[in-house]
């Protein structure tokens, strides 16, 4: 429950540009909508949809030289049961990324259900609001029933001007899918939507799988590679070339994902998403600080994945909770120092 907290945290004083632009935020946002059916929506839709389509073409492209040029045709010599083995894990691997990106790509954003939308009359009276004070006391009256921790760096109830909402605590407005995200990570070109509390899982498992398929590749193309060459640079041919710019793409790829897992596993060990390790967020009590959500490595991770094991290697939704409230670490708030800003 949120209350009046303004003698926890110090209070800044907003300047007049500040309330202007929450004004100018608080306009009639009808025309967004018939805009998005315009030429220009259609580009940007495209212009969004081409990292998508890269990757693609990219698991196109991989596919055609795994098993068409390495499999069935540089590997002919070996047995049918070393060529069915390594198909078979190629195959596996494929699935399961292919499985996870897909998730993580169409995993539909929930909407923040309508206790947490201000009403219209506190909603009149808030952008007529003259001055801080003014616009705290409105805002804590209308969240005093709702289960926030969290507010901005007045002190102030974090409210979304766009969406005319109460933010629950971990939620951001994305300004690319022009909502807000309950535990908001960060919006992703890659598959074209935002990570957020409801895929989160699915894209710690594509990059897990992304991670292990490019990593998989690169080492039977390298051994294929050795096999064919040896040490011995003259026996360099064309298909031996042609399997050298795969390796090339395998690396460059392999060490991509393999960064962005490493980073999103530390942040998953933290309980921390990407907005909240570059900005600690604020609390009611106790000010900034980036360890409250963190409650043990094991916890953390089951609140990531869920309490039944059996689903953890599996892109359907098992995660803890509702995106709505979160369990803070014991202590975190009242012990909050210098140290976690």
């Amino acid at each position: 429950m949120i209350s009046n907290r303004s003698q926890s945290i110090p209070i800044d004083t907003v300047p007049v540009v500040t309330q202007l632009a929450i004004e100018c935020l608080t306009e009639d946002r009808g025309d967004d909508r018939r805009q998005r059916r315009t030429c220009c929506g259609c580009l940007e839709s495209i212009f969004n949809w081409m990292p998508v389509i890269f990757i693609v073409c990219l698991i196109v492209y991989s596919y055609y030289v795994y098993v068409w040029h390495l499999c069935l045709q540089n590997m002919r010599n070996h047995s049918a049961i070393v060529l069915g083995v390594v198909l078979f894990w190629y195959h596996l691997l494929l699935l399961m990324f292919l499985w996870s990106y897909w998730s993580s790509m169409w995993a539909k954003v929930m909407p923040i259900p309508a206790e947490w939308s201000i009403p219209d009359a506190d909603w009149t009276r808030l952008i007529r609001a003259n001055g801080l004070e003014e616009r705290r006391h409105i805002l804590s009256h209308v969240a005093r029933r709702l289960p926030i921790t969290m507010c901005d760096q007045n002190g102030v109830v974090r409210y979304c001007g766009q969406c005319r909402l109460i933010k629950p605590d971990r939620a951001h407005h994305c300004r690319i899918c022009q909502r807000c995200i309950l535990k908001m990570d960060h919006h992703c070109p890659w598959v074209n939507n935002c990570v957020h509390f409801h895929n989160y899982k699915f894209f710690l498992l594509f990059l897990i799988y992304a991670s292990v398929y490019c990593l998989y590749v690169l080492v039977t193309l390298m051994l294929e590679l050795h096999h064919a060459w040896g040490f011995d640079f003259d026996n360099v041919d064309l298909n031996s070339v042609q399997t050298m710019i795969p390796i090339v793409l395998a690396m460059i790829f392999t060490g991509a994902t393999v960064i962005m897992l490493g980073l999103h596993i530390y942040l998953l060990l933290l309980n921390r998403t990407t907005m909240e390790s570059a900005h600690a967020p604020m609390f009611c009590v106790g000010g900034r600080t980036r360890k409250a959500f963190n409650l043990g490595c094991c916890t953390n991770l089951c609140e990531v994945f869920g309490d039944r094991w059996y689903l953890w290697p599996l892109p359907v939704y098992s995660s803890r909770g509702d995106g709505l409230t979160f369990p803070l670490r014991e202590g975190s708030i009242s012990s909050a120092s210098s140290a976690d800003f």
